[in-house]
């Protein structure tokens, strides 16, 4: 129930307004921690969330079956403003529609150059680059994912480390509590800022 809270305070957050000097970082990463013994392999009895990325079926005497190196988070971060959402994929079809949603025509978006983000120029965002096979900073323009890429540190920290991951079914209820604990960080009092939540969602 305290996650329900938070996923409702999370959904009623406007569109984010990216600027020259606060830009939205989107990226996505990979939420799985590794698999004792069978180094990131299910036995194929079992099942997991699978992304496009993952492997062919290996074939092989040891009841091995797909690799599985999902499931994905796709992310958006401006300051204390941090949303996130499990998707299936990581193609321009499923990544587009949530950047559309949740950023402001408009916006400075600040990417890698993941092909998936090739229209965003053409959906009036001001949209810029870095490539990190060369730089971690764009030299030229200074655009940069250092900001969503240490929020996924902390949330990863949280969910894979502290607490042993958690099932598909709940994942998007713990991002959405990671997502509104960054947003209170700085609250002189977190205590009655939730009970003050719990009231808005429940009476």
């Amino acid at each position: 129930m305290c996650r329900e809270v938070c996923t409702k305070v999370i959904e009623k957050k406007g569109q984010m307004l990216g600027t020259a000097e606060e830009p939205i970082q989107i990226d996505e990463a990979r939420f799985a921690g590794k698999r004792k013994y069978n180094h990131g392999r299910l036995l194929q009895g079992n099942s997991a969330p699978q992304s496009e990325d993952s492997d062919v079926l290996l074939e092989n005497n040891r009841n091995h079956g797909r690799r599985i190196d999902g499931p994905w988070v796709f992310g958006l971060k401006q300051g204390l403003d941090c949303r996130y959402f499990y998707v299936n994929r990581r193609d321009k079809e499923t990544l587009v529609p949530i950047i559309t949603r949740e950023c402001a025509q408009g916006s400075v978006i600040h990417s890698d150059e993941c092909p998936a983000y090739s229209t965003l120029k053409s959906l009036e965002f001001i949209h810029s680059t870095v490539n990190h096979q060369e730089n971690y900073v764009n030299p030229a323009s200074g655009t940069n994912t250092q900001g969503v890429e240490r929020s996924w540190l902390d949330a990863k920290m949280k969910i894979l480390r502290k607490m042993r991951g958690t099932t598909e079914l709940l994942l998007q209820s713990h991002l959405n509590e990671y997502c509104y604990w960054v947003k209170r960080k700085h609250s002189p009092n977190l205590l009655i800022d939730f009970l003050n939540d719990v009231k808005s969602v429940y009476c």
